[in-house]
């Protein structure tokens, strides 16, 4: 699906990092965008930023996990004009053990990494389906969606739930004919707001987003930003399976 000039994208978690890299590939590519970020200053200074390079923006601040706040996402994208691209990047970590984690800890990340994508898909799908044109979700996750790392386990059980999240969306929107696509990014090590320091395994904000819109574009459901990383996934999904056999 290619991005069509005149259209409305949103984005959340927009304000730095791919987000903010996605917001300025889709404002130069002609859309409108919509950025959401729950830090004022930084959603000031990304605005000031887009409107530098010519792109049409609006802000939103607030929290994602909220379920309303989404609700008012979607309200003002859809007033903006016809939306074809809906951004699910917000995300946080907090490190420590998994049992030690507090619950409030836990929640907080979850609501943000999983459940903000949860809202976007309620609030945004029955109005693309009723507006019957072409559009797509990219959802962010992680390599953390298709593999394990001790140390951030709400983070960790969040991606692997944006995983299932996607493709069962992606499998239920063909299945009542929407022509909405679904992408999943899993990005490795990308400098952004968690990554802060460039090295020999990262790659820029701006190549993870050219991935992710190229994926958009190609209607693919699944992107690695980091195809070295593949053989990881492999062997962990061919150690489950034989784990399996060796059970009968």
């Amino acid at each position: 699906m290619k991005l069509q000039a005149g259209r409305v994208a949103l984005i959340t978690g927009g304000a730095s990092g791919i987000g903010l890299a996605l917001a300025t590939a889709a404002g130069q590519a002609g859309l409108t965008v919509l950025v959401a970020d729950l830090d004022e200053t930084r959603l000031a200074e990304a605005a000031a930023q887009l409107r530098g390079l010519g792109v049409r923006v609006e802000t939103a601040a607030g929290d994602v996990s909220d379920a309303e706040f989404v609700a008012s996402l979607a309200e003002l994208a859809f007033a903006l004009g016809s939306v074809q691209l809906v951004c699910s990047n917000a995300g946080i970590v907090v490190p420590g053990l998994s049992w030690e984690i507090s619950a409030a800890d836990w929640e907080k990340v979850i609501g943000v990494d999983l459940m903000a994508s949860v809202h976007l898909l309620r609030a945004f799908v029955p109005r693309l389906i009723s507006a019957a044109e072409p559009a797509h979700l990219l959802i962010t996750g992680s390599m953390a969606s298709v593999t394990a790392r001790a140390g951030i386990a709400p983070y960790v059980s969040a991606k692997h739930g944006l995983l299932g999240l996607a493709e069962t969306a992606a499998a239920e929107l063909k299945s009542v004919g929407a022509e909405i696509g679904v992408t999943i990014l899993m990005p490795g090590q990308v400098v952004s707001g968690m990554i802060t320091e460039a090295n020999a395994h990262t790659i820029s904000s701006e190549q993870a987003a050219a991935i992710a819109l190229q994926a958009v574009a190609h209607d693919q459901l699944y992107a690695f930003t980091h195809p070295d990383r593949i053989p990881e996934v492999e062997r962990r999904f061919a150690a489950i399976v034989a784990s399996e056999i060796r059970t009968h």
